[in-house]
């Protein structure tokens, strides 16, 4: 988001994008310095595969969480990857109370099993039925775990 759009926003969607850039940059750290399993436990309660929590409340809401994070990873030039989005959209959503659920999901490289392709991994952030964050690229991807938040804390 360049500048003079950033400040033609009303200070509501100022205050979101803010927010927004504050928590990719911590996810961005954490992804970039930290083991995963020293955060894992603060992204909520881990389920296997995927866990489908109640249906959204606000919808408004998921769209205001979603247009701040793509907002800010444009304007970082796509820097910031589906876990880093993923936990920046699930922090947000936590500080709302809104139920959540950031999915980790793998797809093995290619049909060729002796093939050395690699393992591919995704994620993508829910609530309820509605994918907030990381959709787009979720098609193929097995979901291995989740880690909920139930909201109304």
């Amino acid at each position: 988001m360049r500048l003079v759009t950033f400040l033609r926003q009303p200070s509501r969607r100022k205050r979101l994008v803010v927010e927004a850039v504050t928590g990719l940059v911590k996810a961005w750290w954490l992804v970039r310095f930290r083991p995963f399993r020293e955060y894992a436990g603060r992204l909520g309660a881990a389920h296997p595969g995927e866990f489908h929590g109640a249906a959204p409340g606000d919808l408004a809401v998921l769209r205001d969480v979603r247009w701040a994070i793509d907002a800010v990873n444009r304007s970082a030039g796509g820097r910031f990857t589906c876990l880093m989005q993923g936990m920046a959209g699930k922090a947000m959503l936590d500080r709302r109370n809104a139920e959540n659920t950031l999915v980790l999901g793998a797809k093995l490289g290619g049909r060729d099993p002796a093939a050395d392709e690699g393992m591919a991994a995704h994620a993508w952030l829910r609530v309820g039925p509605v994918i907030v964050l990381g959709g787009d690229a979720r098609a193929g991807f097995a979901p291995i775990t989740s880690y909920h938040s139930p909201g109304g804390r």
